[in-house]
């Protein structure tokens, strides 16, 4: 009978171990639950770093889609001037934030928002 106690107490024991959800949190995505400013930071500037990459490969499919040197140039002059507007667009929607510690957070969500609109608009040309 001891036997048979202890052997089911081990195997209580393994199964709880197997099942420890600080080792499941580990799998996830450490974004998901940023806590700390840094981590939110890194979190917005690997997204953004995505986002802008996307952007970068849709822009450059679309630019060799475009066969007329004009339509290029025209899509090239409209791509410089909505990054200027971009910049200067999440430039004042994160201006109540500037000097604090979620400056950089607000700013970069604010880009990369933007780029993925960007992007959708550009793989709807």
């Amino acid at each position: 009978m001891k036997v048979l106690d202890l052997s089911i107490s081990m195997v209580l024991c393994l199964l709880i171990g197997s099942v420890n959800p600080a080792q499941n949190q580990k799998s996830q995505d450490p974004c998901a639950n940023a806590q700390t400013t840094s981590e939110m930071r890194d979190c917005a500037g690997k997204e953004y770093k995505q986002a802008d990459a996307e952007l970068n490969k849709v822009y450059k499919q679309l630019m060799s889609k475009l066969e007329d040197e004009g339509h290029q140039a025209a899509l090239k002059s409209a791509q410089q001037a909505w990054i200027r507007y971009r910049d200067t667009n999440c430039e004042y929607e994160s201006y109540l934030s500037r000097g604090g510690t979620i400056y950089s957070v607000v700013h970069t969500g604010c880009l990369t928002r933007m780029t993925k609109e960007r992007t959708t608009e550009l793989r709807r040309q």
